[in-house]
């Protein structure tokens, strides 16, 4: 059998919510040794969800740009990233979304490096209630 390496360092975690409830989660990123992950280099995070034909059902964004459903502008706090913490938090207005189950990939990019550097954080089913 053929040694393997992987560089995929994202961790498979499923979220359910409650349709037009506010949304808010932490996370705090360690790396496999259990020291924190210095994400400060990177300017943008994103958390897609999508449905099963891969339609884009809500963007929640670091970024404050004027954005409209499904984006949803300054939903992540990006921070604290040297001590490896990420916050999502959005109101329930933003939340209305039709119950069902839906997957989803949260990411970090550095758009100042060249080429733009981008990780996978964390991915999995998102249950809507």
């Amino acid at each position: 059998m053929a040694a393997q390496i992987s560089s995929d360092i994202a961790t498979e975690v499923d979220i359910i919510v409650r349709k037009k409830d506010s949304f808010y989660l932490k996370v705090t990123l360690t790396k496999a040794d259990g020291s924190v992950y210095n994400f400060s280099t990177y300017n943008i995070a994103e958390l897609l969800v999508t449905n099963a034909n891969d339609s884009s059902i809500r963007e929640f964004l670091s970024k404050s740009d004027a954005v409209t459903l499904p984006k949803v502008a300054s939903a992540i706090s990006i921070a604290d990233a040297a001590t490896g913490e990420l916050v999502i938090s959005t109101a329930g207005g933003n939340m209305d979304i039709p119950k069902g189950s839906y997957v989803y990939v949260l990411s970090i990019e550095n758009t100042d490096a060249n080429p733009n550097e981008k990780i996978t954080l964390m991915y999995g089913k998102f249950k809507v209630n």
